[in-house]
């Protein structure tokens, strides 16, 4: 074995590989380094908050009659399923395209930019319509099913057409014509951008004229409803893409946010909230207290966001020693750092040693 190693040294191919190898070796290295950051950070996004304020978004003219239960628990632990159930009045038609097939009570599946949605995944959330009925003692008639997918599920279309009738009634949604419950696949990916911004906008490779769209159109969103989930995600999932947005301006994190008012936003609504309700409450302590910690909680990971956002990557040692913290007031100067810090090793002198 020894001579045949020493064998192919000595011939003229193997040195090429072999210095090919060397000069390829750091790019490997590197290019391991940003995949294993970037699916770091992927790991860390909270997709289903920022899915439910994109449901409420899109169907903001609809607020005062409809009710969403996030998370709904169908019985005890562990059976506490990450579904969206969205109720409607009786007497009321939906005419937003997403929303049309909404009876009483409506089942929303979503699943996550990476994930898949298989047949047996149709089939769990399919259970999970018909258990809730069971428990409300809903008729099957009154409930419907939606799964939001990024991409076409074009392998469950296929097994889903030998039992059913499947009709694409416009681009983007699918119905499946012929089970218990009336239901329908939406694929935000497919939906057209001026009726559908915020679910086809929830995703992880937004580019950056999509995710500029997003952050002007957040302007004008519903005061009412929430806006902070949907943003925090869009910037984490999407920190190459926001750091080509502040290129192409010329500006800084800060200055692109407070352009279009999204700082102002988190400051005198997502973060004084919790404040402010603890001042309401303040003759419950308990409340108040919880409050306050909420506050922390939201302020400690809106520091977070917005370094992913600048520097890409954020070591998990000062993102732990982010959430340590609990005063409002250090957190507030945290913030402030966070947006203007020329770098993570600039931003960590400002942290209690």
């Amino acid at each position: 074995m020894k001579w045949r190693i020493d064998s192919m040294k000595s011939k003229p191919w193997y040195r090429i590989v072999s210095r090919f190898y060397l000069l390829m070796k750091p790019f490997t290295i590197l290019a391991t380094a940003v995949t294993g950051c970037y699916n770091d950070v992927m790991e860390r996004v909270a997709w289903h908050p920022a899915f439910v304020q994109a449901i409420q978004l899109e169907l903001a003219e609809y607020k005062d009659v409809l009710e969403y239960e996030s998370e709904y628990q169908l019985t005890s632990e562990p059976l506490k399923i990450d579904v969206l159930i969205i109720k409607k009045r009786s007497n009321v038609v939906i005419k937003k395209n997403i929303g049309q097939i909404f009876k009483q009570c409506n089942v929303v599946e979503y699943k996550s930019p990476d994930d898949r949605f298989t047949i047996w995944d149709y089939h769990k959330t399919q259970c999970y319509s018909r258990l809730y009925a069971s428990q409300h003692k809903i008729g099957v008639d009154e409930m419907t099913v939606t799964a939001v997918v990024l991409r076409t599920p074009r392998k469950l279309l296929r097994e889903l057409g030998k039992c059913f009738n499947i009709t694409n009634p416009t681009n983007g949604i699918y119905y499946v014509n012929g089970d218990t419950s009336p239901t329908q696949i939406v694929v935000s990916a497919d939906l057209a951008e001026e009726d559908n911004l915020w679910l086809r906008s929830l995703r992880n490779d937004l580019d950056a004229a999509g995710m500029d769209r997003v952050i002007t159109q957040q302007e004008h969103a519903d005061g009412k409803l929430s806006v902070e989930a949907y943003l925090q995600v869009i910037l984490k999932a999407n920190p190459f893409t926001f750091q080509e947005i502040q290129d192409m301006r010329g500006k800084t994190f800060d200055e692109v946010m407070e352009e279009a008012g999204v700082t102002a936003k988190w400051v005198n609504r997502g973060f004084v909230l919790g404040e402010e309700r603890g001042i309401a409450l303040g003759e419950e302590r308990g409340i108040a207290l919880g409050e306050e910690r909420g506050a922390i909680r939201e302020k400690a990971n809106a520091v977070i966001t917005v370094l992913f956002a600048r520097f890409q990557s954020v070591p998990k040692t000062i993102q732990d020693s982010i959430k340590s913290y609990t005063d409002l007031i250090a957190l507030d100067s945290l913030l402030e750092a966070a947006a203007t810090c020329e770098s993570i090793k600039d931003f960590r002198q400002n942290l209690v040693r």
